[in-house]
């Protein structure tokens, strides 16, 4: 292994390790050490680059083991842009090793490849010029510049002409193996391959997450309840579990009835509005896999099973006002979540739960057939009483 120390390009990313992806966690000595040699790795790849020509430059990469099959040997991700794995927006990212595949590997020369490939990405999706002119296609200029940073550093280039002998014999893959077969003619050296130290790997493995969270008693008090709840998703905010929560809520909820389950639920919202940072912030700011468990996002995807209930539904003024605030105050986020109301909750009449309008509930009917006008459901949306 590399005795190169790894710098500040490497610091923890934010990733959602509950389950995702079966990732070996670096909070356990195995996980922690293969990013610690990946890193360094990585500082040997680009040590010889100019600025203008390190993938690094500007960037922050961590490295983490995937204890699961996959097509690839390794992957690349933004941490920032995780709907779409094309997308390597942003500055933060995240290369996920197969740890199956690296099982196969025999020296120290093709992991070298492999990460400097995957780090190649980087240069091309950010306009380096000097990768981009290596090939047309991405694939194989990443290839040629994985080459190119094994040469710098010392490795033997030759040994990647014999790796993927079995992939399949597509246009792409030509026109990859052609480029490998020049590029280690030019780079053509008697290096002696270096060794692989490959018990890192070996040990490692993904330990599922167990999420402990457990649902209050039917008949604990209101408040007790959802101060519980929201220690639950302070949990689920740092660490990720976002689905068995919600499935936990779902299974509480049911117990109660549709006008209980609601307040409930409305009144839970409310609380996290106060107990979180704006979603807004955390979107633009800590990435999409934080913004995805962020509580108000959790608690929004339960909007259709609450709407679903039966029975008449109660909304509690202070708590619609306090929620509808807070989607006003985060604007990125309230726009589309207002469509998301309105189309689970729009079949239903505004009953107020007294005469004047100015009860303490806002009832809604779950069988009613009249569709609420856009106007009414409007001033429901923004927490105005009639």
């Amino acid at each position: 292994m590399s005795d190169t120390q790894p710098k500040d390009n490497f610091p923890p990313v934010d990733l959602d390790l509950a389950n995702f992806n079966h990732l070996v966690s670096t909070d356990t000595p195995e996980g922690k050490a293969f990013a610690e040699y990946a890193a360094a790795l990585a500082e040997k790849l680009t040590a010889s680059l100019a600025p203008e020509e390190n993938p690094l430059n500007g960037c922050r990469v961590a490295f983490y083991l995937q204890d699961r099959a996959d097509s690839s040997p390794a992957r690349i991700s933004s941490c920032i842009r995780r709907t779409d794995p094309a997308d390597l927006s942003g500055t933060d990212f995240v290369v996920m090793f197969n740890k199956e595949k690296l099982t196969r590997l025999t020296t120290e020369d093709e992991l070298a490849f492999i990460l400097g490939h995957e780090l190649s990405h980087l240069g091309w999706q950010h306009g380096n010029e000097k990768i981009r002119s290596l090939a047309c296609n991405e694939e194989a200029a990443c290839d040629a510049n994985a080459m190119k940073m094994m040469y710098a550093a010392g490795f033997d280039v030759n040994i990647v002409c014999t790796m993927d002998e079995k992939a399949p014999l597509t246009e792409e893959w030509r026109e990859r193996k052609e480029l490998r077969r020049r590029q280690a003619a030019e780079y053509f050296s008697f290096r002696r391959p270096q060794a692989l130290d490959a018990s890192v790997w070996q040990r490692a493995s993904h330990t599922p997450w167990k999420h402990g969270f457990k649902a209050p008693a039917v008949d604990c008090p209101e408040t007790e309840a959802i101060a519980k709840m929201i220690k639950d998703l302070h949990r689920v905010y740092a660490k990720g579990g976002e689905e068995e929560f919600s499935q936990m809520l779902e299974q509480y909820v049911e117990t109660k009835t549709g006008a209980e389950g609601s307040r409930f639920f409305l009144r839970l919202a409310a609380a996290a509005t106060k107990d979180f940072p704006p979603i807004d912030e955390v979107k633009k700011q800590k990435g999409y896999r934080q913004m995805q468990r962020h509580p108000i996002n959790v608690l929004g995807n339960m909007i259709p099973a609450v709407a679903s209930m039966p029975g008449k539904k109660l909304f509690p003024p202070e708590a619609v006002a306090t929620i509808n605030a807070y989607m006003r105050d985060n604007p990125d986020y309230g726009r589309p979540m207002s469509c998301f109301w309105k189309k689970v909750l729009s079949p239903a009449t505004l009953l107020p739960a007294n005469g004047n309008g100015r009860g303490r509930f806002i009832c809604l009917p779950k069988n009613s057939k009249t569709l609420l006008s856009a106007a009414r459901f409007y001033y429901i949306v923004n927490g105005i009483d009639f």
